[in-house]
């Protein structure tokens, strides 16, 4: 197997987390009306599948909007 440049940074990046103990997080703002348009794109993404349990995952997936 060949070892790349990115392969290094996968490995420095687990070696920091692991020295941390905390699993590696990006610290990047979202505010509440992006994530609850792409809440609402998942949601309307899983209310294409016409089973109940399509509907019941879309409908909880809406409750989690802000």
């Amino acid at each position: 197997m060949i070892h790349t440049d990115e392969d290094d940074e996968f490995e420095r990046i687990e070696r920091e987390n692991t020295m941390k103990g905390q699993p590696y997080h990006f610290d990047i703002f979202v505010s509440p009306s992006q994530r609850n348009q792409v809440l609402e794109e998942v949601a309307k993404a899983i209310d294409e599948h016409p089973t109940w349990t399509g509907r019941m995952c879309a409908q909880e997936i809406r409750n989690m909007k802000k």
